[in-house]
């Protein structure tokens, strides 16, 4: 047999060895405060030196990565891989649902998390950076997950829909979450988003909510936030909600009453532990539908981001997303 029909029978098989371990990135190089993107061209060496095939786009500015996503699963990549924070994480998923059903169920989503916050990867139990994304890839196990779908309003009042993976909040933590933007995060994660909490915490005023979860009212009153949990952690690892579940087609609701400031500052450690859910005042509940109403100016936090304003409507979809873990 001729050398080259030798290769040639070989072919075929080589390239589906080279299929199962081809993923596409979209990469942040704006996160944790550039570092990603003074890195990344380690870390693709590494990856491929462990027999992995990476191709990639840097995305430029603010919302390019859902475009870049879209456009990499319409073009035929079924694995992609989210490399930032985790604003790029929801920018990435977002991509995956402006595509069609039947495309978004063949693909596959990894997260290389190497941004300040790194709130979702707490709640896989996954550490931050490639050593720990290197043993996800070696471990190849895939789980679905569920996605959270919320209808807000922009500054101009258009009703406008967006996905998330982990946490939303209407009232303290949008307020957190923009100071937090506003500032930055030089002084990494945690230490910025406690900085900024106390910050606004001082500052901030209890709202009147009216919240109700699938379909029924819970409360209507002055109340300081609430947070519509997919995910356990956000603001930098604070665990918001330590009973979330990323699989179980429910959200995680947890209402926080109407706190005076020294009640919040006293209480604030407690939710790093995440037992805050015994202090009086803090309500838990689950459900698959959860919309706030208020007449006053509400903001809206998505998983780090400020994308609108109340009045919003969340909803589950179960197991509507693979992802490896």
């Amino acid at each position: 047999m001729k050398e080259n029909d030798y290769d040639r029978k070989q072919n075929p098989d080589q390239a589906r060895i080279m299929e199962k371990k081809r993923w596409f990135a979209v990469v942040n190089p704006a996160s944790a405060s550039g570092r990603t993107g003074k890195l990344w061209l380690t870390f693709r060496e590494k990856l491929e030196a462990a027999g992995w095939v990476v191709e990639y786009v840097l995305t430029s500015g603010p919302w390019e990565a859902v475009s870049i996503t879209q456009a990499a699963l319409e073009r035929g990549e079924r694995r992609i891989m989210a490399v930032g924070g985790d604003g790029t994480l929801n920018e990435v998923v977002n991509g995956f649902f402006s595509v069609d059903e039947a495309l978004r169920q063949e693909a596959e989503l990894a997260v290389l998390t190497y941004g300040t916050g790194s709130d979702f990867i707490r709640t896989l139990r996954i550490e931050r950076g490639l050593d720990s994304f290197l043993k996800v890839l070696n471990r190849a196990e895939i789980m679905p997950v569920d996605v959270g779908r919320v209808e807000y309003e922009n500054i101009q009042g258009e009703v406008l829909t967006r996905y998330f993976l982990n946490v939303a909040d209407v009232g303290l933590g949008a307020a957190i979450a923009g100071k937090v933007n506003q500032t930055g995060k030089v002084l990494g994660g945690k230490i910025s988003f406690l900085y900024a909490s106390i910050k606004v915490i001082l500052s901030y005023r209890n709202k009147i909510f009216k919240c109700l979860i699938d379909g029924e009212t819970v409360i209507e009153g002055r109340l300081n936030s609430v947070m519509v949990a997919n995910g356990r952690y956000f603001g930098g690892g604070m665990m918001i909600a330590p009973e979330a579940d990323l699989a179980d087609g429910q959200f995680d609701v947890i209402i926080l009453g109407d706190f005076s400031t020294l009640q919040l500052l006293r209480h604030l450690p407690k939710i790093y532990r995440g037992s805050h859910l015994k202090v009086p005042g803090v309500l838990v509940y689950r459900g698959r539908t959860v919309a706030v109403q208020s007449r006053d100016k509400l903001m809206l936090e998505l998983d780090g981001e400020q994308p609108g304003f109340a009045p919003v409507k969340f909803s589950i979809i179960p197991q509507a997303l693979k992802l490896w873990r």
